[in-house]
């Protein structure tokens, strides 16, 4: 039983049961209540040495100490870039990774029968890592990091692999790179999603004079999103139409979880199925005439790009007005600092800062995810801090942080970073 003290009020007794596969969750999730026991088991709550390695982090004068430390790196796995003053540079996803019996943790397995008992972890020196790789560079942004051949079960749950595509695209255009480079790249709005599902509405055929103007700037369109760009709203309202059209009647109650829908009220604005839909989706459209298509009509694809694309006039019709020029994804998609205090009114006025309108999104370097499910959901994950590293030079070291130094609204370093954070402007990063 744990006790809560509430100030003011009665304390509150949470009775949380734990088993040896973990805590049993049915509490936290509505749909649960009533049924079968549900535990997790969960690598962040086995005994651990975190701290060890964090202090081993610390004090690490290069990537083969720094790989040392990751050792005890205990939690759930991250991707860990690093490099030295000594020109190496080395990647490394540690944590620990069960190895099961059997199944792959993706869905609930009976834990009565022993058939799904966790047997060990994956080995440290076998989980992926690259030091000095011969391309010259490390990439990372949440993508699967191995392939087919890898051995062991790492996961299902990466993103989309966008970020990294862009990232590696734009090293690879420019030789050698400088800090100026790095401050572009940072800033960078390409989606390589949207640059793929561009030409399909681009040669759209259509004889409604409405769907033939957005057709039009499809055509011309290069993927970027900037905020405002009346081209990146249409791709954005599009595809979840599409999903709709698609997922709604064949799927039923599990077609917003397919889309993105969290499984509990406070995870309700996203999951990571909404990445496998979208990129479900992108390749889907290589199919012209999948089944998938069809709606009970004997329709194709065109047919429904034809209904979502109406859809999507028409909702960005009513959002934002009937000429093409004022529908800017920046108005759809817009960026507030949220302060812990600022949840409740009046208090936003005194601690929020925003909205801002914004462009990118989860698919783009300058990352400002939104959910795959619904664009009305309030909440814009993005890059708060951004850090470039000269370790030729530690004092060209660059950040900016927003909206500002200080946490104290009264305080002028409050919020005096947000036009700097928006127009890729950096601070210098002292170190003597």
């Amino acid at each position: 039983e744990e006790e809560i003290e509430v100030k003011g009020g009665e304390t509150v007794v949470e009775e949380v049961i734990v088993t040896h596969h973990g805590p049993i969750i049915n509490s936290l999730a509505p749909d649960l209540a009533g049924e079968e026991p549900l535990a997790l088991r969960w690598t962040s709550l086995e005994p651990d040495t975190m701290l060890e390695g964090l202090f081993d982090m610390n004090r690490a004068r290069d990537c083969l100490e720094f790989r040392e430390a990751l050792r005890h790196w205990s939690a759930t796995n991250v991707n860990a870039v690093y490099a030295d003053t000594g020109g190496n540079i080395a990647y490394s996803y540690p944590g620990r990774f069960p190895i099961r019996a059997g199944g792959d943790g993706s869905v609930t397995v009976p834990g009565w029968t022993g058939e799904y008992e966790w047997t060990g972890y994956i080995p440290f020196e076998e989980l992926p890592h690259l030091y000095n790789p011969p391309q010259g560079y490390v990439a990372s942004a949440n993508n699967r990091v191995v392939g087919d051949e890898y051995p062991y079960e790492l996961g299902r749950e990466f993103t989309m692999g966008d970020r990294y595509q862009r990232i590696v695209e734009l090293i690879e255009a420019k030789n050698p790179i400088d800090i100026d480079y790095i401050k572009r790249m940072q800033l960078d709005q390409e989606s390589p999603a949207a640059r793929a599902m561009a030409p399909y509405l681009g040669q759209l055929q259509v004889e409604d004079p409405e769907l033939a103007a957005v057709v039009g700037i499809m055509r011309e369109w290069d993927g970027t999103l900037t905020a405002d760009s009346p081209a990146a709203a249409v791709y954005q309202v599009f595809v979840r139409r599409m999903h709709n059209l698609l997922l709604q009647d064949k799927l039923d109650d599990l077609a917003d979880s397919y889309r993105g829908k969290g499984p509990t009220p406070l995870m309700q604005t996203s999951s990571m199925s909404g990445e496998k839909a979208w990129a479900w989706l992108q390749q889907l459209m290589a199919e012209p005439d999948a089944h998938w298509f069809d709606l009970g009509q004997g329709e194709e694809r065109d047919d429904v790009m034809r209904l979502a694309l109406r859809e999507t006039i028409d909702f960005l019709t009513s959002e934002l007005g009937p000429e093409i020029e004022d529908w800017s994804w920046g108005k759809l998609h817009t960026l507030t600092c949220a302060h812990m205090l600022g949840s409740v009114k009046p208090l936003d006025r005194l601690f929020n800062r925003g909205p801002y309108p914004v462009g990118g999104d989860g698919t783009t370097v300058w990352a400002t995810g939104v959910s795959r499910f619904d664009l009305s959901c309030e909440g814009t994950i993005g890059p708060p801090f951004r850090f470039i590293a000269d370790l030729g030079d530690l004092r060209n070291s660059w950040g900016i942080l927003i909206p500002g130094q200080s946490g104290q609204p009264g305080s002028k370093h409050y919020d005096d970073q947000v036009q700097a954070w928006f127009e890729g402007e950096y601070h210098p990063m002292l170190y003597d």
